[in-house]
C-alpha cells in the first residue's frame, strides 16, 4: 500500500509560532499512515449571533439575523480515519508519534481534494482498531475525533 490517493492532507502546529506544515502521509515520523475518510468536514455549529424577542401583543417572533454569524463549535466535531500499514513494531511507532503529535496543542488541517481548512484540538479519545488484513498486508485503523474551534470549515489559505 502506498500514498492514499493523488491528493495531498497537511496538518501544522499553529499555538506555536514558526512549526512545520506536515504533510501526513510523507511524513517520516508517520510513516505508514494513509489518510482514509472524514467525517463531519461539511457539519457547521448553530449560528450564536441570533437574537429573538418574544412579545405578548404579537403573535410573531421578532428575529435579528446578522449577515456574517459565528457558529458554536461546542458540537461541532470531525472525525478523521487512517490506515497505518507495515510491519508490527513500525505500526506501534507511528501511531504513537501521530497520537503524541496531535494530542498536544492547536493544529490547522487543510487537504488539497477539497480545499477545505479548519483549526482543532483533541478533545476525545484516540482509538486503534484491531489488527486487520488487506491480502498478505496487515493494517490497524485509527481514528482521531476533534474539536473544531471554528464552528466550521473554511476554504483553504495559502501555507
Amino acid at each position: 500500500m502506498g500514498k492514499s490517493s493523488q491528493y495531498n492532507h497537511y496538518i501544522q502546529r499553529i499555538d506555536i509560532a514558526n512549526q512545520s506544515v506536515i504533510n501526513i502521509e510523507e511524513e517520516k515520523s508517520f510513516a505508514g499512515l494513509l489518510y482514509m475518510r472524514a467525517e463531519g468536514m461539511n457539519d457547521i455549529g448553530k449560528p450564536k449571533d441570533v437574537y429573538t424577542e418574544d412579545y405578548a401583543d404579537s403573535d410573531r417572533l421578532r428575529v435579528y439575523l446578522p449577515e456574517d454569524a459565528n457558529y458554536t463549535n461546542e458540537a461541532t466535531k470531525i472525525t478523521m480515519h487512517f490506515l497505518v500499514v507495515g510491519d508490527a513494531a513500525q505500526r506501534q511507532t507511528t501511531i504513537k508519534n501521530f497520537f503524541n503529535y496531535v494530542r498536544v496543542g492547536t493544529h490547522r488541517y487543510k487537504d488539497d481534494a477539497r480545499n477545505l481548512e479548519f483549526d482543532f484540538i483533541v478533545t476525545d479519545e484516540l482509538k486503534v482498531s484491531d489488527e486487520k488484513w488487506h491480502g498478505s498486508q496487515p493494517y490497524v485503523e485509527i481514528a482521531v475525533t476533534m474539536q473544531n474551534l471554528n464552528g466550521k470549515t473554511r476554504p483553504a489559505t495559502t501555507w
